[in-house]
């Protein structure tokens, strides 16, 4: 009989656990910046970074993503400095491009991670690129949600988006977009303000030096050819999944986009 009333116990906790979701923590970059972070399962890491007026808890939370990709994982997902839960301020200089990365490979140091699955959307994916250049020992395999790398030839970006489809009516209504959108309006303009203002110093990303997995997951009406044409032609290991009937606002909740990414990284996992 005590065994049975310790395995309910255990079970009720267990269940308990499960219902409060991933742990919210925070740590201390070196600028002295206040980043929060949400944690959950354990495994090969995977670091996911939120869009632009998005946080953690709305792009990966409220879609499903974290919680799918914990089952077998231990996953980050930081608020970007200045959203979400983290640290807001409305001095333009906190928020030079360079700093982002620089974020990233801080929480990872901090959290001991060595090597870690990245993926970011939109916003989260345009800092892949910088976080590529620096540190390419430091990812396992990047995914760029809604995002890419642009073609530099003119006439190759022009092609490449000759061969997208036009107008984005046909993206379900603006309702989707409040599953993951939570504004941040004077911290998101001191942002702006500030990736415009400080152009990044890293260095060019050398795409010889990716030697590792990329996805790149785009809506069907988000340019998904201008987003990744270069990538295709340069990358040895490289896979595009294009979302019918999404556009930019929507991709990120569309059940095919946590499947696509839940794939593609316990595919690659060391």
């Amino acid at each position: 009989m005590r065994g049975l009333v310790v395995l309910l116990l255990v079970l009720a906790f267990a269940g308990g656990a499960e219902a409060q979701g991933p742990a919210s923590r925070f740590l201390t970059v070196s600028d002295g910046t206040r980043i929060h972070y949400l944690e959950a399962g354990s495994g090969p890491a995977v670091i996911l970074l939120h869009g632009s007026t998005g946080t953690a808890e709305s792009n990966y939370v409220t879609t499903g993503i974290l919680q799918a990709l914990a089952a077998n994982h231990r996953v980050i997902a930081p608020d970007f400095r200045g959203q979400g839960k983290s640290q807001r301020s409305l001095d333009p200089r906190r928020y030079a491009s360079d700093r982002f990365p620089q974020d990233v490979l801080e929480i990872m140091d901090q959290l001991d991670v060595r090597k870690a699955h990245v993926a970011g959307y939109s916003m989260g994916g345009e800092m892949l690129a910088p976080l590529l250049a620096i540190a390419p020992d430091r990812i396992l395999t990047a995914t760029f949600g809604g995002s890419g790398l642009l073609e530099p030839d003119r006439t190759r970006d022009a092609a490449a988006m000759a061969k997208d489809v036009r107008g984005r009516d046909e993206d379900p209504p603006a309702g989707a977009r409040r599953l993951w959108v939570e504004r941040s309006p004077d911290a998101l303009r001191a942002m702006e303000q500030g990736r415009r203002a400080q152009p990044p110093t890293t260095p060019p990303l050398d795409l010889r030096k990716v030697t590792f997995p990329v996805l790149a997951v785009v809506g069907e009406y988000d340019t998904p050819n201008r987003f990744t044409s270069l990538m295709a032609r340069t990358l040895p290991d490289f896979r595009l999944v294009v979302l019918k009937g999404r556009g930019h606002a929507t991709a990120l909740a569309d059940p095919a986009y946590k499947e696509a990414l839940v794939e593609f990284i316990g595919a690659n996992d060391p």
